[in-house]
């Protein structure tokens, strides 16, 4: 039996898209390796939301070894600050790993730095390195942001940095197929890597099975459930809030926008938007109880077109409720192609309006875009049997 120490930013009881995929990745390499997790503190997105559990005895549960740092929360500093934070949280974990013996080591993204600090422990053992790219993050700042002349060079560095690790790596394990693509066409040799797409666990599956359709006789709720970021552009449903005073809409989440959009809504004379900060699992299925359109949306940049399948998709497929999806390239590829959600341009609320009233407007409709999606994740994107993909990978590759 192998040994493999993992490091992570993010894991379980966090229930970010981050810490699900990494959980159940940890649960099924612990088939057949002996898995040690070094993981931070539950700190997304505060660490006192975790304080009332016994973390003791949650880590106690599960099959392997797992070994907590320190609380780290993610801030709103420049890029150069946050790197630099970044990377003392990525140390950090390393020095914990430091001990513990290892054939090989899997960092998973968030944060990048974690792998540059990986791949040196596991130089430093003489272990196989494997890096679990969720998002090719050093490519959205140069896409994103009007940057100086010294900024663009910082850039262009880190993504320097990024290639250097990618092309060292033994194995490099991508979420979706844009990712791989970008990766395999820019960076490294295909042959060393294996696509290990994001999906919903049987444990949500069943969780979602029962949600019932709302009750009729109430103004209809359109919620969005996620990230409050620079990507997902949801300062856009403020606009569409204005144009529809007749339906409620909830955002759900936390994160770096978060501030931004409470000030704007506390600032104007909406009254049919909220913010609901994090909540907990169990709360947020009674969002989706009372939810009649779910909405995600992926700004128009072209790293987030070819590379972007917001995990949160596949969660919203298995509620069985209608959504509608702004965005561009691949994420809108694969929902037509699945026929479960209404795709339209990103940031443009006229658009999104038109989308939500068209679906208000058609029962039917929504009834036929909930079940498709719901069928297509049950037949085909259960997270636990896609790891297993990674299983058969280190057995045949290196004889892990």
């Amino acid at each position: 039996m192998s040994k493999i120490t993992m490091l992570t930013q993010f894991f379980p009881p966090e229930t970010n898209a981050a810490a699900n995929r990494i959980g159940v990745m940890a649960d099924v390499l612990a088939r057949e390796h002996e898995i040690t997790v070094i993981a931070l503190k539950p700190s997304y997105p505060t660490p006192g939301l975790f304080s009332a559990l016994s973390l003791t005895k949650i880590d106690a549960g599960r099959s392997y070894s797992i070994k907590r740092t320190l609380h780290f929360k993610p801030h709103n500093e420049s890029l150069i600050k946050r790197g630099i934070s970044e990377h003392r949280m990525a140390i950090r974990l390393a020095a914990a790993a430091f001990s513990e013996p290892a054939d090989a080591i899997i960092v998973s993204s968030p944060s990048m730095f974690l792998a540059p600090v990986g791949w040196m422990l596991a130089r430093l053992k003489g272990a196989r390195f494997m890096w679990d790219v969720r998002d090719v993050t050093w490519k959205y700042p140069k896409e994103s942001v009007k940057t100086s002349s010294i900024k663009r060079i910082i850039i262009d560095l880190l993504e320097r940095y990024m290639r250097f690790v990618l092309r060292r790596s033994d194995l490099v394990i991508a979420a979706t197929s844009g990712i791989a693509a970008t990766l395999t066409q820019q960076y490294i040799n295909d042959k060393k890597l294996v696509m290990v797409p994001n999906g919903i666990s049987k444990e949500l599956l069943d969780m979602f099975g029962g949600i019932e359709e709302p009750q009729n006789g109430r103004r209809p709720v359109v919620a969005y459930v996620g990230l409050l970021g620079y990507n997902q552009g949801i300062d856009v449903l403020l606009d569409v809030a204005s144009r529809l005073p007749g339906i409620d809409l909830l955002l759900v989440g936390d994160g770096p926008e978060r501030q931004a959009l409470e000030d704007r809504v506390n600032s104007g004379e909406l009254r049919n938007i909220s913010l609901t900060g994090y909540l907990s699992r169990e709360k947020i299925l009674e969002i989706y109880k009372k939810s009649d359109i779910l909405f995600a949306q992926l700004k128009d940049t072209p790293t987030l077109n070819s590379t972007g399948l917001p995990s949160k998709l596949f969660e919203y497929m298995a509620t069985g409720r209608p959504f509608i999806y702004a965005g561009k390239g691949l994420a809108t590829e694969f929902l037509n192609d699945v026929g479960c959600a209404l795709t339209v341009v990103p940031e443009d609320p006229d658009a999104i309006t038109n989308a939500i009233t068209s679906l208000l407007d058609d029962p039917a409709l929504m009834q036929e875009l909930g079940s498709k999606g719901r069928e297509f994740v049950q037949q085909n994107y259960h997270r636990e049997q896609l790891m297993e993909q990674l299983l058969r990978e280190l057995k045949d590759r290196f004889s892990l």
